[in-house]
């Protein structure tokens, strides 16, 4: 571990830069001392309890490893369909995997078969990439849901109980989930579920405060993630949902008590929220913006080659996202393929904020 906060910086202009986890450590100030503090998942020691949410098509290899280096202390892959690793799919190993890497780092599986999500469960630790898997019970769209797997999962705790008991015979690694408050505003378990994944063996549980129905719509219902932690007792209970401010972080653990935050859409476009919360002014600085912007695109491109502009796009529109022309630069920039108009234009916009 490094002896000194001196400069955390020296990676922005050098993606080859060591990886230097100083950065996952709370600074000596921090506001948040006490509430922000490592945890264990199992045996797997996490510097901090701010983990950068599952999100496919976002959290990607280059994402993971920009968001560790501003200070998330734990990241997961986006899902990968258990059925695509049974049939070791190329396209979706690739997709969990990355030379870069910067652990504590979890794989999401999901599926709704036990046999076979043990049988990914156990394809995914030997590869020897990760070191959790991580379930995924929350997903909300119909292509998952209709297979019985994801959120539709929040219909039946008992098969859900048996992926957990199924996958964590499997494999050695520490098995976790993510789960929802229920499936529908009328329907919420999200109590009984909690305690039927906590007995199956889980080794942590991540909530997040929306049913299915509600999909990523209106506020994250915070109110029923109360409880939660006294059902999850010594293991970890992550929360999750529109976390975006030190206040959110405050409010959540004093309602909850719980040991972790999830943040996801959150951190998009702003991936230095994780310094925010550390308390890493260094990191804050408006003129390290760009530098960060352009280091992100940069490993994008070494990481995908030339489908890393459209793939990038995502964070595009959300670095952009309080630009005064956002809706017309949404429209000219939304097909564009060329790595260097998207730089300038990130940053005219960083330059001249």
């Amino acid at each position: 571990m490094s002896s000194s906060f001196s400069d955390l910086t020296t990676w922005i202009g050098n993606p080859s830069s060591p990886f230097d986890e100083s950065a996952q450590n709370p600074a000596p100030n921090n506001k948040l001392n006490g509430i922000i503090k490592p945890i264990k998942i199992g045996n797997v020691q996490l510097p901090n309890n701010l983990v950068l949410a599952p999100m496919a098509g976002v959290t990607d290899g280059s994402f993971r490893q920009l968001c560790a280096r501003l200070g998330a202390g734990y990241s997961v892959s986006e899902l990968a369909s258990c059925k695509a690793l049974h049939m070791k799919s190329p396209q979706t190993v690739e997709m969990i995997k990355f030379d870069g890497n910067t652990g504590p780092y979890a794989v999401q599986i999901f599926g709704s078969e036990p046999d076979l999500m043990a049988e990914a469960a156990a394809f995914v630790e030997s590869l020897k990439i990760c070191d959790i898997i991580d379930i995924n019970m929350g997903c909300p769209v119909s292509k998952v849901v209709k297979t019985g797997a994801g959120s539709a999962l929040m219909k039946t705790p008992e098969l859900a109980a048996d992926i957990i008991k199924a996958v964590s015979k499997s494999v050695k690694l520490p098995v976790t989930c993510k789960f929802r408050i229920g499936w529908t505003e009328n329907s919420i378990n999200v109590k009984e579920f909690a305690h039927a994944v906590v007995e199956a063996g889980a080794k942590a549980i991540t909530v997040h405060a929306r049913t299915r129905q509600a999909m990523y719509t209106g506020p994250a219902q915070w109110k029923f993630l109360e409880g939660i932690k006294e059902i999850s007792g010594s293991i970890p209970f992550i929360a999750n949902g529109d976390i975006s401010s030190e206040e959110h972080i405050v409010e959540l653990y004093e309602k909850t008590g719980c040991d972790g935050f999830m943040i996801g859409r959150g951190c998009v476009g702003k991936p230095w929220l994780y310094a925010q919360f550390l308390g890493h002014e260094e990191l804050l600085k408006p003129e390290l913006r760009f530098p960060i912007f352009r280091h992100h695109l940069l490993d994008m491109l070494m990481e995908h080659g030339s489908s890393a502009v459209p793939l990038f796009r995502v964070h595009l529109f959300g670095y952009l996202k309080n630009h005064p022309h956002s809706a017309a630069l949404r429209r000219s920039l939304c097909m564009e393929r060329n790595p260097n108009v998207v730089l300038q234009a990130g940053k005219d916009f960083f330059e001249n904020k």
